[in-house]
């Protein structure tokens, strides 16, 4: 992929929500050229625990007037709004877009598989998680004291999405992108824009 300064990406992240309290949760998306300017947002809601996070997403995506200029969608980690699992393949597939997922830990995936456990259709939320394949180690910042985020990707090879997560990270280890798009849901969710990611 030609990764050029300005390439837009979309970034996505979800809401705080209080799971007694709270059926869906918001989820925010921010269009950004590289990891400098932000163009745009947008944002949908989902289930807390359900399963139409994929769907969600990949609405928000071709429904936002930035669509034809995206060329890829960073997500926050592969579950959203507790245990909504996406499908990152089928979210490349309905988008046509690459999608890179980032996180700040290594997934846990036997906490993961223990807590879908609870859930209707764990098989399914199991088969999401395994299809997004082995996290990928990357070292975003050039401070030694800064821990690496993993990666996961579809739709894009393994050289790019390095490439294009380091290109995008310009304020903190996870992509700026994503950052953003935390604050703002948080925002909205609480009241309250303060504080980081």
């Amino acid at each position: 992929m030609n990764i050029k300064g300005e390439i837009r990406v979309l970034g996505v992240d979800d809401g705080p929500y209080q799971k007694n309290k709270n059926q869906k949760t918001i989820v925010v998306g921010t269009v950004f050229r590289g990891g400098s300017w932000i163009d745009g947002v947008t944002r949908t809601d989902i289930k807390i625990d359900g399963l139409d996070a994929t769907q969600k997403i990949s609405q928000m995506t071709l429904n936002s007037r930035h669509h034809d200029q995206i060329r890829v969608i960073f997500l926050d980690g592969i579950t959203y709004g507790g245990m909504n699992t996406v499908d990152i393949e089928q979210l490349h597939q309905k988008t046509n877009k690459p999608v890179i997922v980032a996180s700040r830990k290594k997934p846990n995936f036997k906490e993961i598989k223990k807590a879908i456990q609870n859930l209707p259709n764990p098989e399914t939320r199991w088969k999401h998680i395994k299809k997004a394949g082995k996290p990928q180690k990357v070292k975003t910042t050039p401070n030694p004291k800064e821990k690496p985020i993993h990666i996961q990707y579809k739709g894009i090879d393994k050289k790019s999405a390095i490439k294009l997560t380091k290109h995008t990270s310009t304020k903190s280890r996870i992509p700026e992108p994503i950052r953003v798009a935390h604050l703002i849901a948080t925002g909205i969710s609480t009241g309250d824009s303060h504080g980081g990611a």
